[in-house]
């Protein structure tokens, strides 16, 4: 079982040792005071070695068989930098602060926190893998960094697994995640091409399409179906239409969203969208 990893067999043998002496120990102890050598104290000669012997990712990774099933073998040794503790297996990491304990990140969601730079761009786990309210996903959040704020990464089979992060991030927080308008990500958050902002693309809860789009100037404003539609078919944030800069709203011929240079209305009859000038 410890043949994968030289360290983690010196520990586990020394952890041994020292359950032993503890044990003994305690037998001794007892025999000289007349205490009985009972099962919680021989549970509790076991927990002080340990945690004297293992680190909290070891501990808890020897400590649950699903979890060592899940994440298979470790495939490098683990790692202490600035108050993070991590570790890479065959099918993710681990990860353990003060503040946020111990999580892991698995399967397709770790191979896109992979992708992204893992800590160095979403910071450490505060989640382990979940399961989203709806049944559907599943998802871990993540501490996040100064340059993105708090970061996530949700999957499900149809949308794959996707990071948000930033003002797009809260504004899908503020409008019910997944169970929302919005519906699940099916982009990870970018920084648009000018760089003057960031965008994510979602499902929509009709299927037909969502975004949301933020730059400093405008704040974050979501975009919806034929009216994204047709945004984006003239160039998005680069047309000439600019950034959303409202939400999309009822209006007496059906729907319509207003941008810094212009407005798109949507037509409940024709079904057709069009764009004006202000």
């Amino acid at each position: 079982m410890f043949s994968g990893n030289g360290s983690i067999f010196r520990r586990a043998v020394a952890a041994a040792a020292t359950l032993l002496a503890a044990t003994l120990s305690l037998g001794l102890s007892g025999t000289a005071s007349g205490d009985v050598d009972t099962p919680r104290e021989r549970q509790r000669a076991q927990q002080r070695a340990s945690s004297a012997e293992f680190t909290p990712i070891e501990h808890r990774y020897w400590n649950d068989p699903k979890l060592r099933e899940t994440l298979g073998h470790p495939v490098d040794t683990e790692y202490h930098v600035d108050g993070i503790s991590y570790q890479q297996f065959q099918n993710g990491w681990m990860y353990h602060t003060d503040d946020t304990g111990t999580h892991e990140v698995h399967g397709a969601i770790a191979a896109r926190y992979t992708e992204v730079g893992t800590h160095e761009t979403y910071g450490v786990p505060t989640t382990d893998e979940l399961t989203t309210p709806d049944g559907k996903g599943r998802y871990n959040h993540f501490v996040g960094t100064d340059a993105i704020g708090v970061a996530s990464i949700y999957w499900t089979p149809d949308t794959g697994a996707q990071g948000v992060w930033g003002p797009p991030r809260q504004f899908w927080a503020k409008h019910g995640y997944e169970r929302g308008f919005l519906d699940y990500p099916t982009s990870t958050t970018t920084d648009t091409p000018g760089g003057k902002g960031v965008y994510t693309h979602f499902r929509g809860a009709d299927h037909l399409g969502a975004s949301v789009y933020w730059s400093e100037s405008t704040g974050p404003h979501s975009v919806q179906g034929t009216i994204r539609d047709l945004w984006l078919e003239l160039g998005a944030e680069k047309s000439w239409l600019g950034f959303p800069t409202s939400n999309e709203y009822d209006i007496e011929i059906g729907r319509r969203s207003d941008f810094q240079n212009g407005y798109i209305t949507w037509n409940s009859k024709t079904g057709k969208a069009e764009a004006h000038r202000y």
